[in-house]
């Protein structure tokens, strides 16, 4: 028998196609039927109460937020409409753990949530009272708050619709019209005059349209309203207002900076298109030093805290006031005795290392022959030799003269330990040797 389609080989008859094939229709519908359903919140466990309210302004879609100073506690899922001159039936979905916050002597009015005017039903707090129970009826909240607020929301939607011109409207501009009542001389002027006067009363009109009052009044009392009445909107509206202005001052600037950013985007990706196969080279050739980077990677810790160190030395050194480099520092000098051979140590018939090639000297140091140590001779803080009558005569000597100390401070210390040697000047030609 033939067959409309073969799948791995396998032999399947065209009413085994027809089965499948209607068996995943079936599945496709029931998971699409279930998704919907749970988009439009039939699986969401709620509780139903109702908010019978006459006035819901321009509309109250479904899904609005329903909120209780301040908080989300449910959306409304169905708007009655009154049939009999009656309020209107609002059906809400409470969310089941917010009830028991929320007290049963609750109003509803609807607000504008946001500077979009996007309507919401707000939950007014009366007093105390029992929890909200499921099936309860919500009335309208009838205080003078919200009396104000649709006072003022109605005078806004006036003087939108006041201030906004339809399509058809033919009217000229203000300095179109002032241009042509002025224009020409005499009884131009005249004419000019009555036409400026006929400008100020239609003005006047628009202003005061019937008679109760000017426009500019109506939106500050409206204002007033919005403030004593819902602070949160005004202040939206308010914070809104400074960079919509600064969009609208700088919209110039804008362009230019969307302009040059377009421009500058352009640039740089037919860059990158013309310099393709350098930017992949460049990639490649970065592998092997990021590579010799990586393999060093374990001694940037130490080199960091190396450099730190060495850092803070430096500024411990560094004078910040003179802009110098100050270093305290400890500078001994001893004197120098040359070791020789027979500083050599002895043990019975055992020597040292160095006891046959060690320099030859004088006097041992250490061990039974040593050298008795002469008398220290202190002067002027000097320990031993350094400074003695001894030394100073010996320096005396050399030079010629009697000992003194300034002898001893400019030559001692260039004559400690070296050997001196005194050898008589050459006579001049004629003269008989000294």
């Amino acid at each position: 028998m033939s067959i409309a389609f073969e799948s791995d080989g396998k032999v399947l008859p065209n009413w085994q196609l027809l089965l499948r094939g209607l068996a995943f229709l079936v599945v496709l519908a029931a998971v699409s039927g279930l998704m919907i359903a749970r988009s439009q919140g039939a699986f969401r466990d709620t509780v139903r109460v109702t908010a019978e309210l006459v006035n819901v302004g321009d509309g109250l879609p479904a899904k609005s937020d329903v909120k209780y100073q301040g908080v989300l506690v449910g959306q409304v899922t169905e708007v009655v409409p009154s049939t009999d001159g009656g309020p209107n039936h609002v059906h809400i979905d409470m969310k089941p753990g917010q009830l028991s916050g929320i007290p049963a002597t609750v109003t509803a009015r609807v607000v504008p949530s946001n500077v979009f005017a996007v309507p919401s039903i707000q939950l007014v707090y009366n007093g105390r009272g029992a929890p909200l129970a499921p099936g309860a009826r919500i009335p309208e909240d009838r205080s003078q708050e919200t009396v104000r607020l649709q006072t003022s929301l109605t005078a806004l939607s006036r003087i939108a619709a006041a201030a906004g011109r339809s399509g058809s409207d033919p009217a000229l501009g203000i300095l179109a019209v002032v241009e042509r009542a002025t224009a020409g001389h005499g009884s131009e002027a005249v004419r000019a005059g009555a036409e400026l006067t006929r400008i100020a009363q239609a003005l006047n009109d628009t202003m005061v349209p019937d008679g109760t009052g000017s426009t500019l009044d109506a939106l500050t009392r409206a204002l007033d309203g919005l403030r004593s009445s819902a602070p949160d909107l005004l202040g939206a509206v308010h914070s809104a207002v400074t960079p919509l202005r600064a969009v609208a001052e700088r919209r110039d600037q804008l362009t230019t900076l969307l302009t040059g950013g377009l421009a500058t985007t352009g640039t740089v990706a037919t860059a990158l298109e013309n310099n393709t196969g350098t930017l992949t080279g460049i990639t490649g050739k970065l592998g092997p030093a990021l590579g010799t980077i990586a393999d060093g990677s374990p001694n940037f810790a130490q080199m960091a805290i190396s450099q730190s160190q060495m850092s803070y030395d430096f500024i411990k050194l560094w004078d910040t006031a003179d802009q110098n480099m100050n270093a305290k520092i400890i500078l001994e000098l001893t004197p120098h005795r040359q070791y020789t051979r027979a500083d050599c140590p002895r043990y019975g018939d055992l020597e040292g290392p160095s006891c046959r090639t060690g320099p030859p000297g004088g006097p041992t140091i250490i061990g039974p022959n040593a050298a008795p140590v002469s008398s220290p001779a202190l002067i002027g803080g000097n320990v031993g030799a350094i400074g003695s009558r001894q030394e100073q005569e010996q320096i005396a000597a050399i030079l010629g003269g009697s000992p003194n100390a300034a002898a001893d401070l400019l030559f001692g210390p260039l004559l400690r330990g070296n050997d001196a040697k005194l050898t008589p000047a050459p006579a001049p030609a004629g003269e008989p040797p000294r």
